[in-house]
């Protein structure tokens, strides 16, 4: 205060401008100051959100690689487990219990082995009570082939009836029909120096085949039982020439065409509309030989039809079980009707046999190839052939 009086009043007013202008020089260094710090804080949390948003970028490209990768390695196990599926084999799960079994050595092993069966079944303790009427070939039979059981307890009423094949069967419209060597209408029949049930497989096998392809039941069992017998087809030991599936099956008006031994061809052929017929070696379905129709492929298995089981016609089986026991086989199809009503038939395939049914029944044919069968059926309905090499099978 002092100081102002000492001053002149224009000199006070100086004075307090100059005061002002350093208050208001003070003001704008403290807000340069205070815009600096809010610059340099906003630059500093602008720096920590970049930093925080690139670690949770970082993170969640981590999280992410090792979950795609997860999921990639899932989708390939998938991947891999579905091919794996669609190009592995199907195994069939076939009973042991249903498998063919050795024949006993002789009558006094199987006569044994069903008096051990008498003990729980009366039907076969009253076979083997009364076994003097009995063939070896029923008893061995019966023995390991519980199927027979009803066959060999009427036997002893029916042997001395003549079964002449004077009948038809029905056609059946949705599935190839399955023939039973010793279904009681024509196990008893004569076949070679047997009968249809113990060496009737090949007869039942075509019988199956042409009753289904030509919608027609003429052709029973007995009937091409007889006509294997009137061609040559059957051999003194019992065997059914392979000829009887080659020109037989022409001469019956069907087609017949040998196939290699393909899961592709056999699908096919199937696919086509066709059947095929085996010629079975020891393994599953007999210990000596024997024949069975092919009738089915669904899910990766074969469907068959064999003569001599019902078991193990109602299973599916898988191509490397019937690979190895498969010595032969033919696809066997309908015949062409002609314009005067009768049946041509035509094998192909490898150049084996050609035939043509003609007016009077006759037909000519040659089996080559293999060297199991020369020969050939005359207009007469006579027939010359020889079997060679390996070309004959056993029925059972």
């Amino acid at each position: 205060m002092e100081d102002y009086e000492a001053l002149t009043p224009e000199e006070i007013e100086m004075e307090r401008r100059a005061r002002r202008r350093r208050r208001e020089a003070r003001e704008r260094k403290r807000k340069r100051r205070m815009r600096r710090i809010i610059i340099r804080i906003s630059i500093l949390v602008l720096v920590l959100v970049l930093i925080l948003v690139g670690i949770i970028k970082m993170i969640t490209g981590i999280w992410k690689h090792f979950h795609d990768k997860s999921k990639d390695k899932e989708a390939q196990t998938t991947e891999v487990s579905i091919e794996t599926a669609t190009t592995e084999e199907i195994r069939a799960d076939i009973p042991e219990e249903i498998l063919a079994k050795e024949l006993p050595a002789d009558r006094e092993e199987a006569l044994a082995l069903l008096k051990e069966q008498g003990k729980t079944d009366s039907d076969i303790h009253a076979v083997y009570e009364s076994a003097a009427v009995y063939p070896d070939s029923i008893l061995m039979h019966l023995a390991v082939n519980s199927e027979l059981k009803q066959y060999a307890v009427s036997y002893p009423a029916k042997i001395n009836t003549v079964f002449d094949g004077d009948f038809s069967l029905d056609v059946p419209d949705k599935e190839v029909p399955l023939y039973l060597q010793y279904d009681e209408r024509w196990g008893y029949a004569d076949y070679g120096s047997s009968v249809v049930a113990i060496t009737g497989c090949a007869p039942c096998c075509l019988s199956m085949a042409y009753t289904w392809l030509m919608k027609d039941g003429s052709m029973n069992p007995i009937r091409i039982a007889d006509f294997s017998m009137e061609k040559g087809y059957m051999g003194e030991n019992n065997e059914t020439f392979w000829t009887l599936m080659t020109e037989g099956a022409v001469a019956l008006g069907l087609t017949s065409e040998e196939l290699s031994l393909s899961k592709e061809r056999m699908v096919e052929a199937l696919e086509n509309g066709k059947l095929i017929i085996c010629s079975m070696e020891s393994g599953d379905f007999t210990k000596k030989g024997s024949f069975l129709l092919i009738c089915g492929y669904e899910n990766g298995l074969f469907y068959v039809h064999d003569p001599a089981s019902e078991a193990r016609s109602s299973v599916g089986w898988d191509y490397q079980r019937l690979e190895s026991q498969i010595c032969n086989m033919w696809a066997i199809g309908a015949g062409i009707k002609t314009a005067s009503g009768e049946t041509e038939g035509q094998q192909t395939g490898d150049g084996e046999t050609e035939g043509q049914q003609t007016g009077d029944g006759g037909t000519e044919g040659q089996q080559t190839g293999g060297g199991e069968t020369e020969g050939q059926q005359t207009g007469d309905g006579g027939t010359e052939g020889q079997q060679t090499g390996d070309g004959e099978t056993e029925g059972q």
